[in-house]
């Protein structure tokens, strides 16, 4: 009998993984001209905070949004379906923005945060394509920076600037722009990714990923991704993994 409550509490946890593996995309969109995109995500725990989405907005606009929940286990997948629920259930045409995006977004948190009388923040990173151009606007909320890789000269081209949290009062996105070129390859990532550490306790880090992207610059997005994750795996060898690991790979065709 004394099993029972720790049964039903992993039962619990098993439907939670379920139901928040449910709101991930189960597929990377197919119908964006121009191009092409994979995306891997491993939790640390059965339910964890990490985030990442692909919306159409219209016709010749599509959007990305990638983001990791601070904290781990239940608390932040809970953030983390709200996050998704709200961008699922918005109307697409107000997503253009996306400084407008955020703002909703920061502003959805600070509630949730006022009635659970807890403080909640997330980094977001949130952009939209323009898909016949490549123009793209984005917002970065304290994430990551991703970075564009040349695929012809491996050159990587950090893509900034990087506003604060999401989750603090006053909150002002800065809303940039970069042309998104033929040839090109957008990394997107949580920051558990480059902080697994092996047994001396060293960091995966931005070189050696920058390094891995290039070793995968002739693959597809597919086979990048999935040589990326297989490269941090070996890298931390035995090591108990600390946080959330997310990757996003997109071609421009």
């Amino acid at each position: 009998m004394s099993d029972a409550p720790q049964l039903e509490h992993e039962l619990d946890l098993a439907l939670a993984a379920e139901l928040q593996s449910a709101l991930l995309p189960r597929a990377c969109p197919t119908d964006c001209p121009n191009q092409v995109a994979a995306a891997r995500n491993r939790m640390c725990r059965t339910i964890g905070g990490d985030f990442y989405d692909f919306i159409r907005i219209n016709n010749e606009q599509a959007a990305v949004v990638i983001g990791d929940v601070v904290g781990h286990g239940v608390r932040s997948s809970l953030v983390m379906a709200q996050i998704m629920g709200f961008l699922r259930t918005s109307d697409p045409t107000k997503l253009s923005r996306p400084s407008d995006t955020i703002v909703m977004l920061n502003k959805m948190l600070l509630d949730l945060g006022a009635r659970t009388e807890t403080v909640l923040t997330s980094s977001v990173f949130y952009a939209v394509i323009d898909l016949p151009s490549g123009i793209t606007f984005f917002v970065n909320a304290g994430h990551p920076r991703p970075f564009l890789c040349d695929r012809e000269k491996c050159v990587v081209l950090p893509i900034g600037p990087k506003s604060m949290i999401l989750g603090v009062d006053e909150f002002q996105p800065e809303e940039d722009c970069i042309t998104f070129t033929p040839g090109q390859r957008m990394i997107l990532y949580t920051d558990g990714l480059v902080d697994a550490c092996n047994a001396e306790n060293h960091r995966y880090g931005e070189t050696r990923l920058h390094d891995a992207v290039n070793r995968h610059v002739a693959d597809t997005p597919d086979k990048c991704a999935d040589g990326i994750f297989q490269d941090v795996l070996e890298f931390r060898t035995n090591q108990r993994q600390i946080d959330d690991e997310t990757l996003i790979v997109i071609d421009r065709r």
